[in-house]
């Protein structure tokens, strides 16, 4: 209850997690609303524990744990796991230890059985905290012929028929042909966790046709627990961490600042093998239902569970940092070093009306506005002045700028014409990733809004400044430092616009 889920949050948080048939487990009488005999009185409590029961699982997460940890962190991460599953998401967990793989003094037995001890520490705790969980290094993992890893997917679904967490220990053999091409077992071999992810995202999605148990359905999170946290953040230096990140736009910017800053390959060994992981592994999931996190485990279990109800990160990349409310959040995002990532889409730009699906724009804006649009009007104004355009992937997001009246210094003032989001593509972290790079486009620009709309509050903690136009049913906003010398060209043009729907 402490994430504060909005209620659009909410509904969708049962919608994906909670199984229909435990939600309608009571009707209104059973929770005391109905009347005369048919009334029964059920407590909340009650209520809610029975709701949160795992009969089955109903969504799977793809989970590495990367230690070693201290006693402390295998019971946080443990209790974390096993809150996650009552919350109607079970990991398939991989362990990781990267001394397994740089320890070259250990015979194949000896490293195998110190990787078998050491996760054991997170049976343990997973039983300490309720749960119950099933450790599995022998038969699940194979490389074939053209050394390619397979995934023997009976293993796990034993573990999770037996409402068990799979704990998964990166070890595999090799089947070869001998000389009278008779199978030949090797022994296992330790390999690489993110090799281990790749492989079962693989083998979940391409067989999920196959399977009718949603116990094997394709994951919905891909997760990673470690001590480093999230990916560091290039654009804000210092001990920070990326909220959120659009893997198919940031990826390479982010490969680039880990080679202009050396001391992050220290404070953070693992963080750009785990970014090329998470960024394979988002390429075979859906794109509007899956997700990526990597949280330290000094941030469990609230930093994973708010993720998991809400479904965004901790704070909006799209925040300004000017302000010293926008500073505490970011410096609680800081504190917590959680990084949600998304496989997200590709997003360009134009400068040209005749450029643009124009068709196809106008599905967007009327889907986005739930208003039909003057279509001859608005375009007949928008061509001579279009600024840019920014659309995100196949029409699922826009961003129109125009030029309108030049300030004294002969610069163009740049007005946010029409920002629209597909409905069905709300929710996914889109919103933010577009108005930052409008904003990081456009460092000076200007907006309206009408007094009453309900995005008022969101538009409030994003702009630089406001202004409620005297007379007029507008509230005027600006983004820059620069915005309030010019209010009295920015309010002339807010107030001389024409509408835009019928």
């Amino acid at each position: 209850m402490n994430t504060s889920p909005s209620k659009r949050e909410l509904q969708q948080f049962l919608k994906r997690y909670v199984p229909q048939q435990q939600q309608q487990l009571y009707s209104a009488t059973d929770l005391g609303l109905g009347y005369g005999s048919k009334t029964k009185t059920v407590s909340p409590k009650d209520y809610v524990s029975d709701l949160l029961t795992p009969s089955y699982t109903n969504q799977i997460a793809l989970t590495k744990v990367q230690g070693p940890f201290a006693k402390e962190e295998w019971q946080a991460v443990g209790k974390t796991l096993c809150k996650l599953q009552k919350l109607g998401l079970t990991s398939i967990v991989v362990a990781d230890n990267p001394s397994w793989r740089s320890d070259k003094a250990c015979s194949l037995k000896e490293r195998g059985l110190m990787m078998i001890r050491e996760s054991m520490a997170l049976v343990e705790a997973i039983e300490k905290s309720g749960g119950r969980a099933q450790l599995i290094y022998g038969g699940l993992l194979e490389y074939n012929n053209d050394d390619l890893l397979d995934v023997n997917l009976d293993f796990i679904h034993s573990a999770l028929n037996n409402q068990q967490i799979p704990i998964v220990i990166p070890m595999a053999s090799s089947t070869h042909l001998d000389d009278i091409q008779q199978p030949k077992q090797q022994p296992q071999l330790s390999i690489d966790a993110n090799d281990v992810m790749i492989a079962l995202t693989h083998k979940l999605v391409n067989n999920k046709r196959n399977f009718t148990d949603t116990r094997l359905s394709t994951p919905s999170k891909v997760v990673i627990i470690n001590s480093e946290g999230g990916i560091p953040n290039h654009e804000h230096l210092g001990n920070s961490a990326h909220s959120l990140i659009n893997v198919q736009e940031e990826y390479d910017a982010i490969v680039n600042a880990f080679r202009n800053q050396p001391s992050w390959q220290n404070t953070h060994p693992t963080a750009l093998s785990n970014l090329k992981m998470i960024r394979t592994c988002l390429a075979e999931l859906p794109p509007t239902t899956s997700s990526a996190v990597i949280v330290p485990t000094s941030s469990l279990p609230s930093a994973l569970i708010a993720n998991l109800v809400t479904d965004k990160p901790l704070y909006s990349s799209s925040l300004p940092i000017d302000n010293k409310n926008n500073i505490n959040a970011i410096q609680r995002v800081n504190q917590m070093r959680t990084t949600v990532l998304r496989h997200g889409i590709k997003i360009q730009n134009y400068n040209n009306l005749d450029d643009l699906d124009l068709p196809r724009l106008t599905t967007l804006l009327e889907e986005s506005f739930q208003k039909s649009l003057d279509v001859d009007g608005y375009y007949k104004r928008l061509r001579p002045i279009l600024a840019g355009a920014i659309i995100a992937g196949d029409y699922e997001g826009a961003v129109l700028m125009t030029n309108e009246n030049t300030n004294n210094d002969g610069l163009p003032i740049h007005y946010l014409d029409k920002f629209a989001i597909a409905p069905t593509s709300q929710g996914i972290g889109l919103t933010d990733i577009l108005w930052k790079r409008m904003c990081d486009t456009y460092p000076e620009l200007l907006w309206r809004s009408r007094k009453d709309n309900g995005v008022n509050k969101w538009y409030f903690e994003r702009s630089n400044g406001y202004l409620r136009l005297a007379n007029t049913n507008w509230v005027l906003f600006w983004h820059g430092s620069n915005g309030y010398r010019h209010l009295d060209a920015y309010a002339t043009i807010a107030q001389s616009i024409p509408a835009s729907f019928v």
